[in-house]
């Protein structure tokens, strides 16, 4: 999405929310707005656009009644922990985990979303106030481990572009935001800014997010890099006669280079 128009969507999805009197809960004592559910239609569009499995462990920003962890259990067979604000909600979410038969796989917690550790989700879905998914971004870029999936309803993240997007026509209008929604899809992406090397290799990766350009010498000769993408740890590139397919891991992206014509071979870049 061009960024101009990435920042108008955000802009109109913020305004939005405040004319239909909020139309997510923020956590923390700097803004405490009026908790309105996520509709069940997107509850399930978000998870199935993360991906969920039994394997993930979903952890739901601002859980309200539960909704999102309880159906995360149910339908897809995930652990969940949800953090709340409010002690009432997450009273109530307990409650409604037991009646759902889930609430072994589930935890809820009194919580504030900007203290909590995420480091064991798989999953994090949010639907808070832009304002709180602001103090939000640095720690799940610092906390989720990579190829984490962020699923937002309504609201953007600035400056960091979604790798999905969808809007999604409800079948009835729900309280407090109209008749139609959008979901946003992040995969926190591993970090491999920097300078590379192999025997024979150097290399230098500029990133943003999980937007790479790559350029470098193999054998003496300039790289031409013609493709280059980054999902979660899982790092591809490739040029006239050659293609890397590999994985980053710490100070290593190790992976398998074919050269046209070629059997493939091991390639592991070291950082500098």
């Amino acid at each position: 999405m061009h960024r101009m128009a990435f920042l108008v969507f955000r802009l109109a999805a913020a305004l939005a929310a405040f004319a239909f009197c909020g139309a997510a809960r923020a956590q923390g004592p700097v803004e405490q707005a009026p908790f309105i559910t996520t509709p069940p239609e997107v509850v399930e569009r978000m998870l199935v656009l993360a991906g969920t499995g039994p394997a993930d462990l979903v952890m739901d920003l601002g859980s309200g009644d539960g909704r999102i962890v309880i159906a995360a259990a149910r339908r897809f067979g995930a652990r969940g922990l949800g953090l709340d604000i409010e002690a009432r909600l997450v009273a109530l979410s307990r409650e409604n985990a037991r009646a759902a038969g889930v609430a072994d796989r589930v935890a809820f917690e009194h919580r504030d979303v900007l203290q909590a550790d995420l480091s064991g989700a798989t999953v994090v879905t949010i639907y808070l106030l832009p304002s709180v998914i602001d103090r939000l971004q640095p720690k799940l870029l610092d906390e989720l481990r990579p190829g984490a999936r962020i699923v937002s309803h309504a609201f953007a993240m600035i400056g960091w572009k979604p790798d999905r997007m969808e809007t999604l026509r409800l079948t009835k209008r729900h309280e407090g935001q109209g008749d139609e929604s959008h979901v946003l899809l992040w995969v926190v992406p591993a970090k491999v800014r920097g300078n590379w090397r192999a025997p024979d290799w150097r290399v230098r990766i500029s990133q943003n997010y999980q937007e790479i350009e790559i350029d470098g010498v193999a054998h003496g000769q300039p790289l031409v890099i013609k493709q280059a993408k980054l999902e979660g740890s899982s790092i591809r590139f490739s040029g006239e006669g050659f293609a890397f397919s590999g994985r980053a891991e710490g100070a290593r992206i190790t992976g398998e280079l074919r050269h046209s014509g070629g059997a493939a071979t091991q390639l592991t870049l070291v950082r500098e």
